[in-house]
């Protein structure tokens, strides 16, 4: 008689690659995560400035001046730049998030030193020249005016308008004003304000250790003179305390692009961890509870998640789906029972463990290269998570209770605070959705048209 096949192994946790810290004397921190697997060498630039730092008359201000970083220096041209990473066959991508931008280069190790000149000639000795400048505006017009047809774009919009007005967290997109009125002045003003050695990290990921990256990083940002980083100023924002109902409205649209939104806790709160493990049961895969309700069981739509969005001093929680028109009613109504279910019953402990393996196996698979536990410890210090985070994350996740799931449920699931946003034709939706609340009307540029049936 054969015996049964072997159950997996469960996953206790991991011997977390150490991470060696420098400081230069200008302030910039040099971080190394050695890693001998491959020849090659991942190389992040991290600033602590991001969205968030636009000011409020200009939001194109520090995207385009992270883009235009590559489009000439003092020293070298658009072309020779280019010319450059394709002779060093160096990968260059930069991204503006909200609260941080990040500068990423990668090359063979043989190239370690022509990747440094190249990238600290961009950020110590930008140009911004005028012809580069106004290409770039003829691209982002295009751009922009292409983003104002995207469901998902009009609904993220309005959500962040709508639960953060007058805060820098509402800084999400750009207004195409902005972007004619941004000039070579402005837009170098806020490179040297804001993209400063002193709190920057320079990491280095690869085949070397940290006396050679230090050294290296001396030899190329040393001389980068420190500079007093602006203080940025977060008003508290408003608590949600009735639910109110946008509809953006997209003329002749056959789908409704939904979304159920409340603010939740900031990155580095003790209970941060509880709230993702709650966000999983509800949304988080296709085998949570809003896939297997409105994809499987109703045929609603293709797909419906929620996810988690967090920063320094706030987050939010972000349920959505694209949905046919004449069951957009319906399909709200189910999100609001998700959610109210998610208050009233303590997961079950099966449901509780498939969530927490899918959450673990999402972290493994960020520590799977030296470049990717890089992008952990840049998220660990912009956002001043603990030290020990990653080190404890998997036994602290297998530690959480169903009851820790349920109680900080009925914290921030409460169906009657939750924004309910959908972008499609007004006239299909506006009275029927007025059962849930106030209905504000806005156009798809974000102008409001009307406040209409309660």
């Amino acid at each position: 008689m054969s015996s049964p096949p072997p159950l997996p192994e469960t996953i206790k946790n991991i011997r977390y690659p150490e991470v060696h810290e420098r400081q230069l004397a200008n302030g910039l921190r040099v971080l190394v995560v050695p890693d001998e697997r491959l020849p090659k060498i991942s190389i992040q630039l991290a600033f602590p400035a991001g969205r968030v730092s636009n000011p409020d008359h200009n939001l194109a201000l520090v995207p385009m001046a992270v883009q235009l970083l590559r489009e000439g220096t003092q020293n070298r041209s658009a072309r020779q730049i280019s010319d450059a990473l394709d002779y060093w066959a160096i990968q260059f991508e930069s991204k503006v998030a909200m609260e941080h931008t990040l500068l990423a280069m990668t090359a063979l190790a043989d190239y370690l030193e022509p990747m440094l000149d190249l990238l600290s000639d961009l950020v110590q000795n930008p140009a911004f020249p005028l012809e580069e400048i106004d290409r770039l505006r003829v691209r982002w017009r295009s751009k922009l005016a292409a983003q104002r047809s995207q469901p998902d774009f009009l609904a993220n919009e309005r959500v962040f308008h709508s639960l953060y007005p007058g805060h820098p967290y509402s800084k999400v997109t750009i207004p195409p004003p902005h972007l004619e009125q941004a000039d070579q002045k402005s837009i170098r003003e806020t490179l040297l304000r804001y993209f400063v050695p002193n709190d920057a990290y320079l990491l280095f990921a690869g085949p070397l250790d940290a006396d050679l990256a230090t050294r290296q990083a001396e030899k190329y940002f040393g001389g980068w003179p420190r500079q007093n980083f602006p203080a940025l100023f977060y008003p508290s924002p408003r608590p949600q305390e009735h639910r109110p109902v946008c509809v953006v409205h997209r003329p002749d649209s056959v789908q409704s692009r939904i979304s159920v939104a409340a603010r939740t806790l900031p990155r580095a709160h003790p209970d941060s961890l509880i709230f993702s493990l709650a966000n999983q049961v509800l949304g988080g895969s296709a085998s949570a509870r809003l896939f297997l309700n409105l994809r499987e069981a109703r045929g609603y739509t293709y797909g419906a998640y929620s996810l988690v969005k967090s920063y320094r001093y706030d987050g939010i929680f972000v349920a959505s789906a694209n949905v046919k028109m004449d069951v957009t009613i319906d399909s709200i109504q189910e999100f609001l029972k998700e959610l109210e279910r998610m208050t009233q019953q303590v997961p079950a402990q099966e449901e509780l463990h498939r969530c927490q393996a899918e959450l673990i196996g999402a972290f493994l698979r960020q520590t799977e290269t030296a470049a990717s536990v890089g992008n952990l410890e840049l998220t660990r210090r912009i956002y001043q998570l603990p030290e020990d985070f990653y080190h404890t994350l998997i036994p602290t996740l297998r530690d959480i209770a169903a009851e820790q799931v349920h109680e900080i449920s009925q914290n921030f699931f409460n169906p009657e605070k939750v924004l309910i946003t959908v972008v499609a034709d007004r006239e299909a939706v506006e009275w029927p959705l007025s059962r849930f609340g106030k209905v504000l009307v806005y156009d798809s540029e974000g102008r409001k048209l009307s406040e209409g049936p309660n």
